[in-house]
């Protein structure tokens, strides 16, 4: 605190706030224009100025707004320098906020405020209370009840860790712990907890990336005033070690599978969910919620619709969306018998429903790929994943050299070239046989 002379040889009054202020986004300092050029005046000024303002800036607390702080500091203020000999009553008062100022607006009081505490501000909202309606306005858009579970639990995580915090130092509990308190020191002490509790690289980016947007949510409700999660990141991806590279299936672990007598007694279903991934690169939701109607005959081709039309049918993203060509290896398998078989018994083309309140409609697939991976001695933690059929495909498909852009629209990926995303349109199905078909295990 102390009584400076501006350029102009105007005096002014100013206070630097507490570093923990200024994390939580407070402004650096609070300086007053005592609008006198004359030393004496305004080493008087300062006492009134100074003193209102150490009494306002103490009664901070973790339910005061950073603008409702703003606006009463100018209340008080302006009503102060009313009283003020107004020689330059063209000088403006700031609150600065390094590196640039945030201008006050002059605000006339209609009556004196004796008080000097910030009674009339709001306070934020409580985090528990804040994570329910960003819930609330998450199930209102359209977004995957499963997306929308794993937002809640990875930002419930965040809350109980920052509180189970706060307890073991006897400060505040969970109940009173608000949005506003959150600053990005705290984001920066729950990324180093995540770094510690054995989750894997991708695991910690999308919890860090479930809070982010929980905080960006809140700010946009004006419920803090910044983002603390703003540059907080995991840190550079570890490089896997060459036994650790579990993405695919190689030649040897698809014989292994599907040369076993487990794959050969497994049910018709199983073997054909697993072939539509290895041969279409399907996801194991989209093939297991497959209708024989999305069997369609476009273009003279055979292809597989994948998309959401039908009940309770779910797709990742609108990339999702597409017609994807039918390998000739599988039609020389009887697919196509077997889905006019279906046509006259089922309404779905397999026998998996959707599992659990996720509406999950590959659980039941990939529990019956791991007991039949236990049963030919591949071990857990140690094995590709019923995921890795169609990580196989596409790595396939990067073997053989064939444009990225092809491969994302088969596989349901957004297009990664911009000029073929915004200007290109669709590769006809005929064309895109072809690549699929270039495709042939050595099992």
């Amino acid at each position: 605190m102390y009584l400076y002379r501006a350029p102009n040889n105007v005096y002014f009054t100013r206070i630097c706030l507490s570093k923990y202020l200024r994390d939580k986004g407070y402004p650096f300092d609070v300086k007053v224009s005592l609008l006198t050029r004359d030393r004496a005046e305004a080493v008087i000024r300062n006492i009134d100025v100074a003193g209102t303002l150490k009494k306002i800036i103490k009664s901070i607390d973790h339910k005061t707004r950073i603008n409702d702080f703003i606006r009463y500091v100018d209340e008080v203020i302006n009503h102060l320098r009313a009283q003020f000999d107004a020689d330059d009553s063209d000088i403006t008062f700031n609150i600065t906020q390094k590196p640039h100022s945030i201008p006050i607006r002059d605000t006339k009081l209609s009556e004196h405020r004796e008080t000097t505490a910030v009674a009339q501000a709001k306070p934020v909202l409580a985090l528990d209370e804040a994570l329910t309606s960003f819930i609330i306005s998450k199930q209102k858009s359209a977004i995957r009840s499963l997306s929308i579970k794993q937002l809640e639990q990875r930002t419930r995580h965040f809350i109980d860790t920052v509180s189970s915090k706060d307890k073991s130092r006897s400060k505040t509990n969970a109940e009173s712990k608000c949005v506003h308190d959150i600053t990005s020191a705290d984001a920066m002490t729950y990324r180093d907890a995540l770094l510690i509790q054995g989750r894997s690289y991708k695991s910690n980016k999308e919890y860090l990336a479930a809070v982010f947007q929980f905080f960006k949510w809140c700010q946009l409700m004006n419920y803090c005033n910044h983002n603390p999660f703003e540059s907080v990141t995991v840190g550079q991806k570890p490089k896997a070690k060459p036994n650790q590279a579990r993405d695919r299936w190689t030649h040897i672990e698809l014989k292994r599978l599907l040369r076993s007598s487990s794959f050969k007694a497994s049910t018709i279903d199983f073997k054909w969910v697993t072939r539509l991934m290895l041969y279409g690169g399907l996801r194991p939701s989209e093939a297991c919620q497959l209708k024989p109607a999305d069997i369609k005959l476009i273009d003279g081709i055979q292809c597989i619709s994948v998309d959401d039309s039908g009940a309770l049918q779910r797709l990742k993203n609108l990339n999702a969306k597409r017609y994807v060509p039918i390998h000739n290896a599988l039609l020389e398998q009887g697919f196509m018998a077997f889905v006019t078989q279906r046509k006259s018994t089922h309404t779905q083309l397999f026998d998996y429903k959707p599992v659990g309140i996720n509406e999950d409609w590959s659980k039941n697939y990939c529990k019956q790929l791991a007991k039949l991976q236990n049963e030919i001695g591949m071990q857990a933690n140690k094995r590709p994943t019923a995921y890795g059929f169609r990580h196989t495909f596409i790595d396939e498909m990067k073997q053989l050299d064939i444009s990225e852009h092809i491969v994302a629209q088969i596989v349901g990926h957004a297009n990664p070239n911009i000029t073929f995303s915004r200007y290109g349109k669709d590769i006809n199905v005929a064309a895109l046989l072809k690549d699929i078909e270039r495709i042939e295990y050595q099992i």
